[in-house]
């Protein structure tokens, strides 16, 4: 766990934050070239964690790596810890979804290693991802388990953390005295711990309490106390969500001029932040002001802009709370049935909201009411068997030692034929395999015989030729420079040296003599550059350890499965940003092929011939692949390769 990552949120719950100095990450980056197995894993984690807020991307590649390297030694912790840094930064970028798998992934391992302090702080993030997506239920659940650990524990810091979110999500329920409660609590461990992020997230979060129970005087002076104090300590997000909290009571005073300055402020932060939830709360109360001012054209460029942004990452509220409002801004404008459309919209959603809420805590009371009713039933079931089997004892003892010897005989004779059978049958399925790889290599080598035989042909006899009519062409052509003609005549000549170049290219693409000549790095980047040119498609190909050239066959068959994948990207994707990375390490070559397009549904895909002739060149290398796919997420393609060099 790292406790110097987490820090809280004034209306939600932890802040990971942190400047990130380009000097830590170039020591990082330098420590990296010598470090080796557990120390590699945990500088790549620590990379990660680095970039979050230079470069997402980036940030993502080292936590991959560091997933890679951990999978391949065998390094749980460092398996739990890429994880863990990778939610956190989906959460950044308001894949939630995303995030709670990376985290619920993370948690098997630590609870297998029964890692105390590691589950707590999971909890945590996991109930911060459903506060985040409005599931409070789920949020406390998770807060709860995390508090009862730190307690056991004994670690006053992060107990004062618990309270605190447990705080504010009793405020989301409406519990407002158990809310001030707990708040109370949290900020008695913080002034003990003298914990200056935590006090100021307390001021704000009692500000919160104060104004649900109608006191503005005292919300609007603690909120103004935790913005004095976060705004010393240049916390960015606290700062904005202060700013929010102070426009919307000033929004409810009436005084929409001073809510619209303080609402700005907060927008202009949280779209640098990019914490999309956060930037449609601000656009739905700047819409409102303008409702409110009369200026209808700007209050639906921002009311749109958030519906559009909830409906996006899935927040209901949000989505809800934007219906509500366009339906009052076009009422004051008098447009009655673009306000009723909205207003049904609103009430359609609302309503099914609550029955899904509804439902499920019908389910709960029938389960809570069939498990103890099936408890009673259990126990007077046991207690008739105790008195069955209290008889049959004996008899069953006699029966029992009878059965045990007849089953170890032939248990015994049925195993050794089954271990003989299984030995024939591995035998038989090894051998197929082995004939199926030969006939799919022999293939795969037939296809670039094939290719190499074209290849030479177009450049060594029809490229020839086309260059000898070509000179034929010119020399009649020039004793022919006064006759009308001439013009058709050069203009022939420019035809054929058009079809010699592209004659040229179609053999280079065939087979890249940069391929045999210079090595796979060297190819890859000039088949992206050709490729890639005027498509507006932007690369970044990272490689390491490819200082030995590799087997023929294996660079061969990568320069063609990469051809693949980039065509695929460039017809089908809708990317304009792929990432490629390339590591050969203990006799393992690793291939990671990311980009950000719209992606699809490997279970529901079938694929192409492309993606065929991409399987055939994977198992003719005894490679493994795997897709990672989600609709409008991009696609990441792994492919681990055995080596012997």
């Amino acid at each position: 766990m790292r406790i110097s990552k987490v820090y809280l949120i004034a209306v939600f719950v932890f802040l990971f934050t942190g400047l990130k100095a380009t000097s830590v990450t170039d020591s990082l980056e330098q420590l990296l070239t010598t470090a080796q197995d557990t120390v590699k894993v945990k500088l790549l984690s620590d990379l990660c964690w680095e970039y979050r807020f230079i470069s997402a991307d980036t940030a993502l590649q080292y936590g991959n790596m560091a997933l890679e390297l951990a999978r391949e030694i065998n390094y749980p912790k460092g398996i739990a810890q890429a994880y863990n840094d990778m939610g956190i930064i989906y959460i950044d970028r308001s894949y939630y979804s995303k995030a709670i798998g990376y985290f619920q992934k993370a948690m098997e391992i630590r609870q297998k290693q029964n890692d105390k302090a590691g589950m707590a702080s999971l909890y945590n993030k996991i109930g911060i991802v459903y506060q985040k997506q409005g599931k409070l239920k789920e949020a406390l659940q998770n807060q709860i388990s995390a508090l009862k650990i730190y307690e056991e524990l004994g670690q006053d810091l992060w107990i004062g953390y618990c309270l605190n979110n447990i705080a504010i999500i009793h405020l989301n329920l409406g519990n407002l005295e158990k809310s001030l409660e707990y708040n109370l609590e949290a900020l008695k461990y913080r002034e003990k711990m003298n914990d200056v992020y935590g006090k100021a997230g307390s001021y704000g979060n009692i500000a919160n309490v104060y104004l649900k129970m109608k006191d503005t005087a005292k919300a609007v002076s603690y909120y103004n106390n935790a913005l004095t104090t976060f705004r010393q300590i240049k916390n960015n997000e606290a700062i904005s969500a202060m700013l929010s909290n102070l426009g919307n009571i000033y929004l409810a005073q009436g005084k929409n001029r001073k809510a619209l300055e303080l609402l700005n402020e907060s927008l202009e932060i949280r779209e640098k932040m990019g914490d999309k939830k956060a930037i449609s709360s601000s656009l739905l109360k700047i819409g409102e002001a303008y409702t409110n001012l009369g200026l209808y054209d700007k209050a639906a460029a921002a009311l749109y802009k958030a519906m559009n942004i909830a409906k996006k990452i899935k927040v209901l509220e949000e989505e809800t709370s934007a219906y509500l409002v366009i339906a009052k801004m076009y009422a004051m404008k008098g447009n009655l049935d673009s306000a009723f459309a909205y207003t049904r919209r609103y009430i359609v959603l609302k309503d099914s909201v609550y029955d899904q809420r509804l439902k499920q805590q019908i389910v709960e009371v029938q389960v809570k009411y069939e498990t103890e009713k099936m408890e009673r039933d259990n126990q007077l079931l046991s207690q008739q068997i105790q008195l069955k089997e209290a008889r049959l004892k004996q008899r069953k003892t006699e029966v029992l030692l009878l059965i045990f010897l007849v089953i170890s005989i032939t248990g015994a004779a049925i195993f050794f034929f089954y271990r003989r059978h299984q030995k024939q049958k591995a035998a038989l399925n090894a051998e197929i395999i082995r004939h199926n790889q030969e006939q799919l290599k022999a293939v795969i080598t037939g296809q670039e015989n094939e290719r190499r035989h074209i290849a030479r042909e177009l450049h060594d006899s029809v490229g020839q030729r086309l260059a000898a009519i070509k000179l034929g062409w010119e020399k009649v052509a020039k004793h022919l420079q006064n006759s009308e003609n001439y013009r058709d005549l050069r203009e022939m000549v420019d035809m054929l040296d058009t079809a010699s170049k592209e004659v040229r290219e179609i053999s280079h693409q065939m087979m890249p003599k940069e391929l045999e000549q210079f090595g796979l790095p060297s190819a890859i980047k000039s088949m992206l550059d050709a490729a890639l040119k005027n498509t507006g498609i932007s690369y970044e190909f990272n490689h390491f350890g490819l200082e030995k050239r590799l087997p023929p066959t294996v660079e061969l068959n990568l320069f063609r499965i990469l051809q693949e994948l980039t065509s695929n990207v460039i017809r089908h994707a809708e990317a304009d940003k792929i990432d490629i990375q390339l590591l050969n390490r203990n006799k393992k070559l690793v291939l990671i092929f990311e980009d950000n397009g719209k992606g699809f549904d490997p279970g529901s895909s079938s694929g192409g011939i492309g993606m065929m002739n991409i399987e055939s060149r994977v198992k003719a290398m005894d490679a493994e692949m795997d897709i990672e796919s989600h609709p409008g997420e991009g696609t990441t393609v792994r492919i681990r390769i055995p080596v012997n060099e």
